[in-house]
């Protein structure tokens, strides 16, 4: 009896310590007037906290409005704040969550190559596997996890030059650390 109520409280510790019960992100966004491009908004700042983890986007408008983005990753360690790659963020089932995001980008590819509208546009994609450190990531209000990939095909298809992956807790959570 004595050993049965040993073993059932440390299975209890360690099953609540392992699981998350919510998905806790606070993000908040900056804006900044552009001076080479003064009726656009101008730069677009997002900056979102998960955990001991800092996810920023950085969004920069062109002569026409479209914003081109760059992603930060960062862990906050007792001392200070190291940036590390996606992959890091992640537990060791990070390749089997990359192979997931990229399967979802191929059939919105395959769909989107049906599409008589845009189809000479998704020509110019040189669709391939990604790796998940050449991901953005960042958040959405609905604290779901975006992931983002630039196929570089330039403005002109710029309606197709980018996909995102949404993903919300209930996917993400067996891949988190």
């Amino acid at each position: 009896m004595k050993y049965t109520l040993i073993i059932l409280t440390l299975i209890l510790t360690f099953s609540c310590k392992a699981q998350r019960t919510e998905f806790k992100v606070s993000c908040y966004e900056t804006r900044e007037k552009s001076l080479e491009y003064p009726k656009e908004v101008g730069t677009i700042t997002k900056t979102c906290k998960f955990e001991n983890y800092i996810f920023k986007s950085t969004g920069k408008p062109n002569y026409k409005g479209q914003y081109s983005y760059e992603y930060e990753l960062s862990l906050i360690d007792k001392v200070d704040t190291l940036k590390i790659n996606n992959a890091e963020f992640f537990n060791e089932n990070v390749k089997e969550l990359e192979k997931m995001i990229n399967d979802k980008l191929r059939t919105e590819y395959e769909a989107n190559l049906k599409i008589s509208e845009i189809k000479e546009c998704m020509k110019w994609i040189d669709f391939r596997y990604y790796d998940i450190n050449e991901f953005g990531i960042s958040f959405n209000h609905k604290k779901q996890m975006n992931f983002y990939i630039d196929y570089d095909i330039g403005s002109a298809c710029a309606n197709v030059g980018r996909s995102i992956i949404t993903l919300n807790y209930y996917e993400l959570k067996k891949y988190l650390k």
